[in-house]
């Protein structure tokens, strides 16, 4: 049996207002690829380490580490869901 690819990834949920702290050079996102929660007051955020990125252990109200199956449970709470009825389809896209 393989490793997992997501064995190594931990995964932390941090306030919004605490994204300008990040280094995202330490972490697998960008500021422009982050998901946020419903009311767009946290988001999370992915690293591939044994130990927690310096600019992470700095955020004092973060939740976490958590694995990946334990953030996906998060991630499939109705607080994180995105409502897509108020998204443009593709073809509203490519018009």
């Amino acid at each position: 049996m393989s490793p997992d690819a997501f064995d190594n990834r931990f995964y932390f949920v941090i306030p919004a207002n605490s994204v300008k702290d990040v280094d995202f050079s330490e972490v697998l996102e960008s500021e422009l690829t982050l998901r946020y929660n419903s009311d767009s007051t946290k988001t999370f955020l992915c690293y591939e380490s044994v130990s927690i990125p310096s600019s992470l252990t700095s955020i004092k109200s973060k939740e976490g580490p958590y694995t990946n199956e334990e953030v996906s449970n998060i991630l499939n709470d109705s607080d994180w869901s995105i409502e897509t009825e108020n998204l443009a389809s593709e073809e509203d896209i490519l018009v």
